[in-house]
């Protein structure tokens, strides 16, 4: 597809410790069938050669920038950076481990202009011990908007950011939380109350590398479980609001597991400000003495005391889950 009178495309990818991976990455990124791309690299402070990686490939390609932050900010800033320059007027987000197919742009812009809709949604492939394996979705979850914002909420429908090509105007008011992790599941609900079309297209064209052990997906963090805590909290409502008490519920109960989780990893490994503490120890403290607490399960009612009543159980319980996950990185 020619680009000429065709729409930018933008293109951002957050950087940080993948300089084995990073030059796949821009490398699909550049070799894409449709070629009017904006593509801007956000080098998140990696203590490794991804930046010099970065600014090798910007220096051969005008349609790359580079932005190089001093410090350490985060996935959720270093997106936000991208998006503030983002001059396309469609957007997709790609991981710097990961890869996508070299027709992911075309498909997904065309799909959009003929079918004239906010969101294409397209299937991945999962990367894993040299095994590729296409992943799929339920064809019933996009039926209509109304049906794809139920499966948003329900979790049916996958949150991450990177297995969709959005319209821009969609992110012009919307910026990802910062300073916590797991902030897809946190936006991808305000996102979808938004859009006002969706198309599923069954193509798998991206490609989701499990093998980097430097994920965030991939390791036990505080920041992890205060951002799948926020995600629970935030989507009560919004289950409240499509007259689904019994997921209410279930995501109360997430919420505690999620926030007793947090509290006893901060103890071994401090990685949240005291606000967050607070906010997940006021929301612990109005659970354990709500009588209509959905049931959590004797081990997350120990847990849910520990965390509020005996810090040093749920100390002993973020080491003990903390050694169980080296004890499986060594043996993996």
């Amino acid at each position: 597809m020619k680009y000429e009178n065709q729409p930018l495309v933008t293109v951002i990818v957050p950087v940080y410790k993948v300089e084995a991976y990073i030059g796949k990455c821009i490398e699909s990124i550049q070799n894409q069938t449709y070629s009017h791309l904006q593509i801007i690299l956000v080098n998140d402070a990696s203590p490794d050669g991804s930046g010099a990686i970065c600014d090798t490939y910007s220096e051969s390609d005008p349609r790359i920038t580079v932005i190089h932050h001093e410090v350490n900010m985060g996935l959720s800033c270093t997106r936000n950076d991208a998006l503030d320059i983002a001059k396309g007027e469609f957007i997709v987000f790609v991981d710097s481990d990961d890869y996508i197919n070299p027709t992911l742009v075309e498909n997904c812009l065309r799909t959009a202009i003929d079918k004239e809709v906010d969101v294409v949604i397209f299937d991945i492939s999962i990367v894993e011990h040299g095994t590729i394996t296409p992943r799929s979705m339920d064809t019933a979850f996009f039926k209509d908007r109304e049906a794809a914002y139920k499966a948003i909420i329900e979790d049916k429908i996958s949150c991450v950011v990177w297995d969709k090509f959005y319209k821009k105007h969609l992110w012009s008011s919307l910026r990802f939380q910062e300073n916590t992790n797991c902030e897809d599941f946190l936006i991808m609900p305000a996102l979808f109350k938004q859009v006002e079309s969706i198309y599923y297209l069954q193509k798998p064209l991206y490609y989701y590398n499990c093998e980097n052990e430097n994920s965030i997906t991939s390791n036990l963090s505080a920041k992890n479980k205060y951002g799948f805590f926020c995600s629970f909290l935030y989507r009560q409502p919004l289950a409240a609001e499509l007259g689904m008490p019994e997921l209410v519920q279930y995501y109360r109960y997430r919420a505690i597991r999620n926030g007793v989780g947090c509290i006893g990893f901060n103890l071994v490994k401090p990685e949240i400000s005291q606000e967050q503490v607070d906010h997940v120890m006021n929301y612990l403290r109005d659970e354990e003495n709500a009588p209509d607490r959905p049931p959590i399960g004797g081990r997350n009612v120990v847990l849910l005391y520990a965390a509020l009543h005996n810090q040093g159980l749920s100390k002993f319980y973020g080491h003990t889950k903390f050694a169980l996950e080296q004890l499986k990185k060594k043996f993996k």
